[in-house]
């Protein structure tokens, strides 16, 4: 494991690496000295950062179907030679409430921020097993910890269940020599509401974002912080906030 926040001789693997977080996760796991799989759905957006980031590889693939993601986190241990860790940054945040909202939004929720992690943590993990020890770092929320607005209500539950699985993976991979550290962030300025469908309710969540909204890259050296620590070491979770943004 690295130390003082290097990660010399890592080989990490992330998801939703094509923007925000999970890009710059990347980056930062490089600028620390370590080596990068990059794991979305665009092969053009993550083949352009692979190209700009030194040892990086780009696997492309839909968290959502298990036989691609299985086949992209193959590639990904074949190229790098291995794989110690993965950082599930795969996420999707779709307003709406239970009465009015959609339910293919619900749908397209936990397709990707439950069983995406699950099914991309579950593929990595033989390569964790023979790495000898390794981390799983998962992205879920301040919504992850007490509900936040009526119209994130869905959202939130995904988020909810991204801790306890958590929870439970950390008592399974233990004996393994894997961490797993929850990062949960309040608002966080991505592209993460790009997508929402209604107008009016895209840009008042994009006004919060960035009104209050911590800087990615705080997110992204969190993360090395925790990829970093010496073996002894499991941060279970890391919780922030923008001074900014309210409780």
């Amino acid at each position: 494991m690295g130390d003082e926040g290097r990660l010399e001789g890592r080989r990490v693997l992330v998801t939703g690496a094509s923007s925000g977080i999970g890009e710059a996760t990347a980056r930062a796991i490089v600028a620390a000295g370590g080596k990068v799989a990059l794991l979305a759905r665009s092969a053009e957006t993550l083949d352009r950062l692979a190209s700009e980031l030194v040892g990086a590889v780009s696997v492309p693939a839909d968290v959502t179907d298990p036989d691609a993601t299985r086949a992209a986190v193959d590639a990904a241990a074949e190229q790098l030679g291995g794989l110690d860790g993965v950082v599930n940054s795969a996420g999707l945040a779709l307003p709406g409430s239970i009465v009015e909202g959609d339910p293919s939004d619900w749908q397209a929720m936990f397709d990707v921020n439950v069983l995406g992690l699950l099914h991309a943590t579950r593929a990595a993990v033989p390569h964790l097993r023979r790495a000898g020890r390794g981390d799983v770092v998962n992205i879920s929320s301040m919504s992850g910890r007490r509900r936040a607005s009526v119209a994130l209500t869905v959202y939130s539950g995904t988020k909810f269940a991204v801790h306890v699985i958590s929870d439970g993976m950390r008592e399974e991979l233990r004996p393994d020599g894997i961490r797993v550290t929850v990062i949960a962030p309040g608002f966080v300025v991505t592209p993460i509401f790009d997508d929402v469908p209604d107008e009016g309710m895209r840009g008042r969540y994009q006004d919060a974002m960035h009104a209050s909204g911590l800087p990615v890259d705080v997110v992204a050296a969190n993360i090395v912080h925790a990829l970093a620590q010496p073996p002894e070491v499991d941060l279970v979770e890391i919780a922030m906030l923008s001074t900014r943004q309210g409780t």
